[in-house]
């Protein structure tokens, strides 16, 4: 199911498993933080743009019932190691990975009929340092095969009337962030920033915006990953017990 190269990797909720590459690119704990976030509603048909993975298919077929779940991956490789996620938990019923690119993959699955989008894009644009030797890790985290603009893109053509869009990204980057979204007619309904500890500035945001909506942000109360240094505050480990691993790398 495995091959010597990669981990099986347990996700410590409902017994669920990962397989990923020992070297490249891991899941990380913001994917983890975005799962958790976007707001999930029994009967959601859902797309995960650049799914890598499959960690947040994976974490929102736990989140409510009668879900289907499309992870969407332009790299093939990674694809199919997700596939093979999948099947392992018995999950065919629920999500489906398709390999293809985000800029027309609306054609292929169609437009207009999902309740929710998650993206958890690239960071950094190509001028932001120096890319990863490694393939995935490159373009997982910088923009080397798309910019965020054809990711709002790809989820406004996916959405249908109402249908909510929920990402993670830098904090500065939320200026375009926002502008960005109203331009495609998403409009931001719900903030949370992400804090490594209480008393350091943010560097992270979670943003879940509707299409068509009227504006009314609700910024939620900060979001703390540690409490000391190596240990998770309580938030955290509820959804995944103590000692839990909720990066991949």
């Amino acid at each position: 199911m495995f091959d010597s190269d990669e981990t099986l990797d347990d996700l410590l909720i409902q017994g669920l498993k990962l397989i990923q590459k020992k070297e490249g690119f891991r899941f990380t704990l913001d994917a983890v933080l975005l799962a958790h976030f976007a707001t999930v509603k029994e009967g959601d048909k859902i797309v995960d743009i650049g799914t890598g993975t499959g960690i947040i298919p994976h974490i929102l077929s736990t989140r409510a019932k009668n879900l289907r779940v499309t992870g969407i991956e332009l790299q093939e490789d990674m694809a199919e190691m997700a596939v093979r996620s999948v099947k392992l938990n018995g999950l065919t019923d629920v999500i489906e990975i398709v390999a293809g690119d985000i800029r027309d993959i609306h054609k292929r699955i169609g437009g207009g009929t999902y309740t929710l989008v998650t993206a958890n894009p690239p960071y950094w644009s190509v001028e932001d340092g120096k890319p990863s030797g490694q393939t995935s890790r490159a373009v997982a985290r910088h923009e080397l095969t798309c910019v965020f603009e054809d990711v709002v893109s790809c989820a406004a053509k996916l959405l249908n009337y109402q249908g909510r869009f929920a990402i993670v990204h830098r904090t500065e980057r939320l200026p375009e962030i926002c502008r960005l979204l109203r331009e495609y007619h998403l409009e931001p309904r719900r903030m949370r920033f992400i804090h490594a500890f209480i008393d350091r500035p943010a560097q992270h945001v979670l943003l879940e915006a509707r299409k068509n909506a009227a504006p009314d942000l609700k910024v939620l109360p900060p979001l703390t990953v540690y409490r000391e240094p190596g240990k998770y505050t309580q938030e955290i480990l509820k959804w995944y017990g103590k000692g839990g691993n909720l990066g991949g790398s």
